[in-house]
């Protein structure tokens, strides 16, 4: 995966300017099914910071420049919602301190770090939370074993996210497992509707 990961994200890295490193990050991102396990946001995030300090793309620091990060939890306060995308990314003007810098109509906003609500790194983000995003490219990797989460459904999801050029990594078994199995949706309507009132 190094060079997949590196010719994906080195541009970005290579900015900074808030505005062109926001624009830069979307054209490329890894997309995965689970959040947990070696081929889970989890384990590919680390994969991918990993990949990047070694190629002294990225500080040794916990926090650096360039480090892209997930909100996880809604603050109507400071307009962010879960989903939303930020970069950390020193002020040009006053480059020793990091903001989180975050899409905006006329100009990227900056945030203090310590006002943020929760948060993750953002190298690779789940099928799910990718949806109503578009990428220029999407490398989209599935597990190594099956679980009931691997539908067709995600893996439309996960290609079609992408606008130009979509890689699939994953088991071609689990794959046509996955391309035939549909989502099923138990919400317990059905059972509540039927259910002879007392």
């Amino acid at each position: 995966m190094r060079p997949r990961i590196l010719e994906g994200y080195r541009d970005y890295l290579k900015e900074r300017d808030p505005a062109k490193a926001l624009e830069a990050f979307n054209r490329f991102r890894i997309l995965a099914a689970l959040r947990q396990g070696p081929f889970g946001v989890e384990g590919l995030n680390q994969m991918a910071e990993t990949l990047l300090r070694e190629a002294g793309l990225i500080g040794p620091q916990r926090l650096y420049a360039g480090m892209p990060i997930l909100i996880t939890q809604n603050d109507h306060a400071l307009h962010l919602r879960n989903g939303d995308i930020g970069i950390l990314l020193p002020d040009p003007g006053a480059p020793a301190t990091l903001w989180a810098w975050f899409p905006s109509k006329d100009a990227p906003r900056r945030l203090p770090l310590v006002r943020l609500p929760e948060w993750e790194k953002a190298y690779s983000m789940t099928v799910h939370k990718s949806q109503g995003s578009e990428f220029d490219e999407v490398l989209l990797i599935l597990p190594d074993y099956d679980v009931p989460l691997l539908t067709r459904e995600l893996v439309y999801t996960g290609v079609t996210r992408a606008k130009h050029r979509v890689e699939l990594w994953a088991n071609e078994t689990l794959l046509k497992l996955a391309t035939r199995r549909r989502t099923e949706r138990n919400t317990g309507l059905r059972d509540a509707l039927i259910r002879p009132l007392v």
